[in-house]
């Protein structure tokens, strides 16, 4: 789909050719960001160069996070009454609301294969929230442990979850580590009746092992490694 889209517009950035600009496009970018109800439909979609796609993500990073800001505070409900949004701990969104789609929830150490759990499951219009994919939505890489694109990734992850309140059709699937039993009961308390758990339990000696051989990893590896022996204990 991506080749497609950028061979649609010719190659060339959507945005700089508004500006009277020809500029070589390398990335496919989502026009309705997906969180946001956007689709995989090909008018969805636009061919932009690495600036254009930079810039457009920061900007939703920042509209992520004063979503969250706002969507935390309380508010009037339609009883006249002060709604407080519950604060549920760990890092489950302030004030959440229970999913109206299918949701499942995928946990596991790191390396454990959550990721490809999931990719071998979710359908072509499923919602999939992975904090590591969103790393890359908002300018960073995979395992980015930078702490402005930690900071952009959170926030645009937080606005994912909350829009499942929202939803109306297909399934979701959201991974988070949640190592001990009480995190991982309490995110399927916030996210309602719809939400089931889904527990990738892998032995600590596989998770170490695929950690240290992923070139991807190698600047986190420790971290991770440490992360995958905090699960065990």
């Amino acid at each position: 789909m991506r080749i497609a889209i950028l061979e649609r517009d010719k190659r060339l950035c959507v945005l700089c050719i508004r500006s009277g600009r020809p500029v070589v496009a390398h990335s496919v970018d989502h026009i309705v960001p997906k969180s946001k109800g956007g689709t995989d439909d090909l008018d969805n979609l636009q061919s932009l160069c690495r600036p254009c796609h930079a810039a457009k993500t920061a900007r939703e990073g920042s509209a992520a996070q004063g979503a969250l800001k706002a969507e935390a505070q309380p508010s009037i409900g339609p009883d006249g009454r002060l709604i407080i949004p519950r604060d549920w701990g760990f890092s489950i969104p302030r004030g959440v609301r229970p999913s109206a789609i299918p949701l499942t929830i995928v946990c596991g150490p790191p390396a454990s294969g959550k990721t490809t759990w999931v990719q071998e499951r979710a359908g072509s219009g499923d919602k999939v929230i992975d904090l590591d994919e969103i790393k890359v939505r908002v300018g960073g890489v995979r395992y980015d442990q930078r702490t402005g694109i930690f900071r952009k990734a959170m926030a645009y992850r937080d606005m994912m979850i909350r829009s499942l309140a929202d939803d109306v059709s297909g399934k979701a699937w959201l991974i988070v580590t949640a190592p001990t039993k009480a995190e991982r009961l309490m995110w399927v308390e916030a996210m309602g009746p719809r939400s089931e758990l889904m527990v990738i339990d892998a032995p600590e000696a596989s998770c170490i092992e695929r950690i240290r051989a992923d070139a991807e990893r190698a600047e986190v590896a420790a971290a991770l490694i440490a992360a995958v022996r905090r699960w065990e204990r």
